[in-house]
């Protein structure tokens, strides 16, 4: 008991001292100042390290890769969820079609639908290959694209074994996020049912919980490297927050400011869809690039990359005073002392 009494004391110490500072910073204008102008500086950080690590391209491949191994993916969940009733997959879509496509279009889907669930062979042996594939070739892209940006350079290749495992639990938890989310719409029929008021109120913010812990195991799990875990759990807060927010744009974008679905018809679902798998993968990917700077993984990447520099940059760092304190504004002795002891240990 006296254990637990301490540890909500230092809790309540460590919260109360941060109100206080941050009551501070807003009272004193000098503070204020020096906050803005680091929120600044850091705004302009994360926007270098955007634009050079070409997000936008990146996000570009991998909305061609999930392309490729939608349809296979549709055609699992169509058959796996007639026995998942709970999930209420078909109606959900029945509402998407209604929302996007005019009736007559709504209606044929649908049928089509109703068609595939009743005759669920559909899904032979030719899908599944091309559902893995795409599947595993994805989380390469991915996986490739996280190290790029966390400047793993001379990390150790994982073998096969290691590679399979990462995707697999991956996969297992992509499911699961599906079936948390999928059921958190039904919650507020389970709160009529067994009288508990609070299901209601857990499925408002549910799915921004669910993709924040989406988002911070993919953050995670699929580098090669450990990342510090107080940059993933930030990095992936902040991620959902511009997700929630983004949602919400997109959606009044095409609901009340494009004339989309008048210039394309029955087939306006289409862009709208390619255009919100683009945005979510420059989320993420953005929000990698927010992990690698608070995670301060990228401060000795064009050492890194230019061993020349880094040999002449340590020689000043260690000889002239000035430059010493220059130079730490930009690294430190400690990163540039692990890039030449695994430079050295490399050579031998």
């Amino acid at each position: 008991m006296s254990e637990k009494k301490g540890f909500v004391a230092s809790l309540i110490k460590a919260v109360s001292e941060k109100v206080r500072a941050v009551y501070e910073v807003f009272t004193t204008p000098e503070k204020l100042r020096q906050v803005l102008i680091n929120i600044w500086d850091f705004i302009k950080v994360l926007y270098i390290r955007i634009t050079r690590d070409g997000v936008l391209k990146e996000a570009a491949s991998l909305t061609y890769i999930t392309l490729l191994g939608f349809v296979p993916f549709i055609t699992f969940v169509l058959m796996i969820a007639p026995d998942l009733p709970f999930l209420n997959v078909k109606e959900k879509i029945r509402e998407v079609l209604a929302a996007n496509m005019v009736p007559g279009s709504a209606s044929a889907i649908m049928g089509y639908l109703d068609d595939f669930v009743k005759n669920r062979t559909a899904f032979n042996i030719m899908s599944f290959v091309i559902l893995i594939v795409s599947s595993y070739s994805l989380f390469r892209n991915i996986r490739n694209a996280f190290d790029r940006i966390l400047n793993v350079r001379m990390a150790n290749s994982q073998d096969l074994i290691s590679q399979m495992i990462k995707f697999l639990g991956t996969l297992i938890f992509g499911f699961i996020i599906m079936v948390v989310l999928f059921s958190a719409s039904s919650l507020p029929v389970i709160s009529l049912i067994f009288n508990l008021p609070i299901l209601k109120q857990i499925s408002y913010f549910l799915p921004f919980v669910v993709q924040f812990v989406g988002i911070s195991l993919l953050y995670s799990l699929i580098p090669t490297i450990r990342v510090g875990r107080k940059a993933v759990i930030r990095g992936a807060f902040w991620t959902s927050v511009v997700w929630a927010l983004v949602k919400n744009l997109f959606d009044i974008y095409i609901y009340n400011l494009t004339s989309i679905q008048a210039v394309y018809g029955v087939m306006s679902a289409l862009p709208i869809f390619l255009m919100w798998v683009y945005f979510n993968w420059v989320i993420i990917m953005g929000g990698i690039v927010l992990v690698s700077v608070l995670d301060k993984k990228g401060e000795v990447k064009d050492l890194v990359e230019e061993p020349y520099k880094t040999v002449r940059m340590t020689l000043e760092l260690y000889s002239d005073d000035n430059l010493n304190r220059r130079l730490e504004g930009l690294v430190s002795k400690k990163d540039l002392l692990e890039v030449l002891t695994e430079d050295l240990e490399k050579e031998e």
